[in-house]
């Protein structure tokens, strides 16, 4: 439902230097000249009419060659410079530049400017010739009689060539220093900042870069999103891995999706050990409860260590670690979810164990295994209501709509109690382009389900995306004040970030009262991961960017699924990006003066 803030409100974000969109094509361009001969490269140098590039340079690309290996000896060197002025600076017995503090002193300021200049076109020469430490040498010496942001790009642009990055940026930086708008170097910089996986140091430069060029090239955002991705990614991996329940009302709508489960002998509650632990962990299930998905979770361990290896119990120890694989697949362990799955199976098999099994092999794209595993279920049981359920979604999601209708059909009409069953025909009628006949669907299922919060939520999100926003809103309202009157948890917050992220989306004059309903969302779901990635983007909006920077990097430490994971920590990145960019002040004002052109100002 949440559409992203970084899509949906550019202004925004260039107005905080979030959208950085102009670029790449001289990074991509940059990238390119890493991977042939020096053409690219020695375009960048000399910045002025002094310095031509060689289009007969484009060659294909060059090995990495070593420092040692290409040292040219005297021979090579004279070589090389026979079509050189003869030089006004003294040189040594290689024929290279030799400039002491001595002679320095000794030269006019017009001499050391005469001199800096040869230096600098006869070390173009050189890189031209690919000598690119004798060009080092020569860049050196005019850098002895004149500090010029030229002279440090010709010479990083060497290092480039020669793979030393640690160089690359030292003379960047320092031609940076000198013209804060100096492209060349700043897009050198950031190729050697990712190359050395220094991705924020990589993205300050090419978000720089972005401003510089008045947000004017889209493609930038491909490179820069590829920095960040690659940055996100590094840190999501760097965590801890941990496994804990998410959101109540995801556990709610994954078991309630379930028929109940049917008297199970020895399993009840006045049961002993094993049997009871199994017994109360169901009904803590049932009763969709925060509190009592965690006790569950807690039961049903316990009745797995009591009933393991009690022969006259293995039905019942076969039942349990059902459910402490669907645990485990909960808490994002789908590898342990399918051993402890694969243990009660070969114990004692049910069509609701394959089921499961199915639902793990489907969340890793395991789609024909998925199909095997709801095959082999049909054949112990050919009117479960779990797996033309659970079938009808793999369909669903997979996009064959036509499958996923029969599917849910058949499901209504063998288990008529499970409310997601009529909300995903009347979606599913809503997608083939029924509109009006969804409306009937979602009527029918509010006649048989007259207390759900669930139809009025997901009705609620068909009617925001025909455009009909206060039909949508009323809905909200409905399906959460239902659930206040709930003792069970069902939607939980859903309504309350479905609401806000309409409101805020259709009018910034609201956001006051976005931020309330997302507030309260977070307090009334702790474990809602979309709850607090909502609150984030509004806390954006509203310029509190630490606030911002918690909630998101919260929201990824309680997402499920990696790619989850990494879109939360990115907004987090690419906020605290923010906060950089707004502590320089040659950028803020640059921003400022884009705005100032465009008439936000």
């Amino acid at each position: 439902m949440s559409d992203s803030f970084f899509i949906k409100n550019k202004t925004a974000i260039i107005v905080t230097a979030l959208a950085v969109s102009s670029a790449v094509g001289a990074y991509w361009f940059y990238n390119q000249s890493q991977s042939t001969t020096t053409s690219s490269t020695s375009k960048d140098l000399g910045g002025d009419s002094t310095t031509t590039g060689s289009s007969s340079s484009k060659k294909n690309k060059k090995k990495k060659k070593s420092k040692n290996s290409s040292s040219p000896d005297p021979e090579a060197s004279s070589a090389g410079n026979n079509h050189k002025k003869s030089p006004k600076y003294p040189v040594n017995s290689k024929g290279l530049p030799e400039i002491t503090s001595d002679v320095v002193k000794k030269l006019s300021e017009q001499e050391k400017e005469e001199w800096a200049v040869q230096l600098k076109e006869d070390g173009n020469t050189e890189f031209k010739n690919k000598k690119y430490e004798n060009a080092i040498a020569y860049y050196t010496a005019a850098l002895q009689l004149k500090k010029d942001p030229i002279y440090y790009s010709n010479r990083s642009a060497c290092y480039a060539a020669l793979y030393d990055h640690e160089n690359v940026i030292k003379d960047t930086t320092e031609a940076i220093k000198m013209k804060p708008d100096y492209t060349k170097c700043i897009l050198r910089r950031a190729t050697s900042y990712e190359t050395l996986e220094r991705f924020e140091d990589a993205m300050f430069d090419l978000t720089a870069l972005t401003i510089y060029g008045g947000f004017s090239n889209k493609s930038v955002e491909q490179i820069l999103e590829r920095v960040l991705r690659k940055h996100s990614i590094k840190i999501v991996n760097q965590k801890e891995k941990t496994y804990q329940l998410p959101s109540a009302a995801t556990i709610g709508s994954f078991f309630g999706a379930f028929a109940d489960e049917p008297h199970l002998d020895g399993a009840d509650e006045n049961s002993q050990g094993g049997g009871k632990f199994l017994y109360d962990a169901i009904v803590k299930i049932k009763g969709n409860t925060k509190e009592g998905y965690d006790e569950a979770d807690t039961l049903i361990n316990q009745a797995v260590s009591a009933l393991e290896g009690d022969e006259s119990k293995k039905e019942l120890y076969a039942v349990a670690l059902e459910y402490a694989s669907a645990f485990h697949f909960l808490k994002n362990d789908p590898s342990t979810a399918a051993d402890v799955i694969n243990k009660s199976i070969s114990i004692q098999p049910r069509a609701r164990s394959y089921v499961f099994r199915a639902l793990i092999n489907a969340d890793k794209s395991s789609y024909d295994e998925a199909l095997n595993d709801f095959k082999l279920a049909q054949n112990l049981d050919p009117n479960s209501p779990d797996i033309f359920y659970h079938l009808g979604q793999l369909h669903y999601l997979t996009g064959d709509l036509t499958n996923a209708e029969i599917n849910f059909q058949k499901a209504k009409s063998l288990h008529p109690d499970n409310v997601y069953a009529y909300i995903q025909l009347a979606c599913i009628t809503y997608k083939n382009g029924h509109r009006d006949l969804a409306d009937e669907k979602f009527t029918e299922a509010k006649l048989k389900f007259p207390t759900s919060p669930e139809i009025p939520n997901y009705y609620g999100e068909i009617l925001a995306d025909k455009g009909d926003v206060e039909g949508a809103l009323r809905q909200f309202d409905i399906s959460a004040r239902l659930q206040e009157k709930l003792d069970r948890f069902s939607v939980g917050a859903l309504p309350l970030i479905n609401k806000a992220t309409v409101i805020s989306r259709e009018s910034l004059e609201r956001i006051g009262e976005a931020e309330t309903l997302l507030t309260k969302a977070c307090a009334l779901d702790p474990k809602s991961e979309l709850a607090r990635i909502s609150l984030a983007q509004i806390k954006l909006q509203k310029d509190e960017v630490d606030d911002a920077i918690v909630l998101f990097e919260e929201s990824c430490d309680l997402a499920r699924s990696i790619e989850e994971k990494v879109q939360a920590i990115s907004f987090a990145e690419a906020t605290k990006m923010q906060k950089r960019i707004k502590n320089d002040p040659v950028l803020t004002r640059k921003i400022a003066e884009l705005m100032g052109q465009s008439g936000v100002l």
